[in-house]
């Protein structure tokens, strides 16, 4: 006969303890319908736990899926009660819906199927329990309202460690003398913003990757051109000369920087390339600082005696643009504008219950902010239960439920939502610039904008990229800088010197760039108030020659949680003051 205590001391050497006397009953069961005993179950639920659920310790859920793959064709031989043989034609295939909890007579309807014995129905036609409850406990997961249908209960199995977590709401990163006073509620929750993307902004229906070679040549002498005029007249130098032509005095040169070969950018490989496809490598040994990155624009004052080499003296990178005109936001009548920014991912690795995406609207509905700004992805293609195939529904089915679960909450605010798109969602366009979103449901308070965009919110300017162009940044750019200097600082502001959201090139392996839609839509025409850049690099929030740049992480990190900041605005005569945090989720 199976004794629990048996199940527990083999389950205690495999290092799993405290199990619940709900999954020992299971274990107990499926031992006595099978015949073998406490040992050999261990045995098999071992096998079938490492190999398909990444060691994971035992559940109901689990148990049932682990009986159905290895002790289901034992059973289909053996003879069936008689009462079975209407559900012996069912679909053997479980998909596990993730819905808010039903009543008790649903939840038994659902277990039953689950079960290997039905359970018999009594006069009240309520069911008798013969052995015990194996009813999940109750709680927002498996049923909560992001989680997808799916194969496998482990998609909406809630992750222990973000549950487990000590420091929400801490303040991670400041910025701003009213940090330590604000209560980061708005002053006047009737406030009605307009957001407004320019009329240049990147529409969904536009095609890519229809590009032609001498279009993509094109488009790079094109940059060179224009940015390298810029950063002459800025500094006032010399008319540019042909760098791969003999100088026998100093002269000015324009080019992008390249690399000689395929591996890293170091500073004996560097190469400037100018029109046309002109290329002379480049000495840095008399240059005294310098930062530099494949695609970078820079001008050059510099020998080349020979026509082989560019002796460099000085260099030249800075085309940073000016701000625009004075907003016409005034916040002395309504009080500070309130912003808050998440960015996906937004659920953690091993589990699709978007728990910190709820945590995340539990407080947008709290605090009531003016403007929230939602960063994708959101269904990330890199998840590895979407890699594995376990959702049952389309992505873009799937999408329009977070989408719904977030913006149904927020009716009653007067709360505007700004949702920026991002290249690793699975359900969209996997190219950068990334086109808006496409909704078959319309949200009033909801505005859809590609990746990367610069919307005006009376006359204050938002720059904001999914894209972690920061890590890209930083794994190319080599520099040779004064102790103490800032690196995180100093990689966001090639963004702004280089008047690109993404001015890398070649990009990232993971980037499918299309060089004349990043030409024409991830430039910045002006310098933004506020620069969003979402990254894996530590959050941050800097001041670069008056941008209030903020990193704000992703909502979830692996299996844990993440961060999303929060910023209060103020203007008062066209003055932008901005106070911001990052806070844990």
């Amino acid at each position: 006969m199976v004794r629990k205590e048996t199940l527990k001391e083999q389950f205690s050497y495999l290092g799993v303890s405290n199990v619940p006397e709900e999954v020992l009953g299971k274990c107990e069961e499926i031992c006595n319908l099978n015949g073998i005993d406490e040992e050999e179950l261990v045995e098999v639920w071992m096998a079938f736990s490492v190999s398909q659920l990444r060691g994971a310790d035992p559940t109901l859920d689990t148990l049932v899926q682990m009986e159905r793959k290895e002790f289901g064709k034992k059973q289909d031989h053996q003879p069936q009660p008689q009462q079975q043989s209407s559900r012996s034609q069912e679909n053997t295939l479980v998909i596990y819906v993730g819905k808010e909890s039903g009543d008790a007579e649903l939840e038994d309807n659902i277990l039953d199927s689950y079960s290997s014995t039905p359970k018999a129905k009594n006069k009240c036609g309520r069911y008798d329990d013969h052995t015990p409850d194996t009813r999940p406990a109750r709680g927002r997961s498996p049923r909560a309202t992001f989680s997808p249908a799916s194969f496998s209960p482990t998609v909406a199995t809630p992750s222990s460690k973000y549950r487990a977590r000590t420091n929400k709401g801490d303040a991670v990163c400041t910025y701003g003398e009213k940090c330590r006073t604000t209560d980061w509620y708005p002053e006047n929750t009737e406030f009605q913003l307009v957001i407004q993307l320019p009329y240049s902004h990147m529409p969904s229906s536009t095609y890519y990757m229809f590009n032609q070679l001498r279009d993509m040549a094109r488009v790079l002498d094109e940059i060179v051109y224009h940015l390298g005029q810029e950063i002459v007249s800025k500094f006032s130098l010399e008319e540019p000369q042909a760098v791969n032509l003999p100088h026998q005095s100093q002269f000015v040169g324009v080019g992008r920087v390249c690399c000689d070969s395929n591996g890293r950018l170091n500073a004996k490989s560097i190469v400037l390339e100018s029109f046309a496809g002109k290329s002379v490598p480049m000495d840095l040994s008399q240059v005294e600082n310098f930062s530099l990155f494949p695609g970078q624009i820079i001008v050059v004052e510099g020998e080349n005696p020979l026509g082989s080499k560019l002796c460099a003296k000085q260099i030249y990178s800075d085309a940073s643009l000016p701000f625009p005109p004075k907003p016409s936001l005034s916040t002395e009548e309504n009080g500070p504008m309130q912003i808050v920014v998440a960015a996906g991912p937004f659920t953690q690795s091993d589990t699709l219950t978007y728990q910190p995406l709820q945590d995340f609207v539990e407080y947008i509905l709290e605090h009531k902010p003016h403007l929230v700004i939602l960063i994708g992805p959101f269904i990330d293609a890199t998840h590895p239960h979407v890699v594995e195939g376990m959702l049952a529904e389309t992505f873009l089915a799937f999408f329009e439920k977070i989408v719904d679960g977030i913006m149904e909450p927020l009716k009653k605010l007067n709360t505007k939502v700004l949702m920026v798109p991002s290249c690793r969602d699975a359900h969209h366009h996997a190219v950068y610039p990334v086109p808006p979103y496409v909704l078959r449901k319309q949200y009033a308070k909801l505005t859809l904008a590609p990746d990367p965009c610069v919307v005006d919110i009376h006359g204050l300017t938002i720059g904001v990229t999914s894209t972690d162009v920061l890590l890209h940044l930083g794994k190319e750019e080599i520099s040779q800088l004064r102790l103490g200097s800032d690196r995180l600082g100093r990689i966001a502001g090639h963004i702004l010197s280089q008047q690109c959201f993404y001015p890398l090139y070649p990009p990232a392996e993971e980037i499918n760039l299309d060089l004349e839609l990043w030409a024409k839509y991830a430039s910045l025409e002006v310098m933004p108030h506020i620069l969003i850049l979402p990254s894996d690099l530590r959050c941050f929030i800097k001041n670069l020659n008056g941008c209030i740049t903020v990193n704000p992480e992703h909502l979830a990190k692996g299996l844990v949680g993440g961060n999303f900041a929060r910023l209060e605005v103020s203007c008062v005569k066209g003055d932008v003051n901005v106070s911001a945090q990052v806070v844990k989720i």
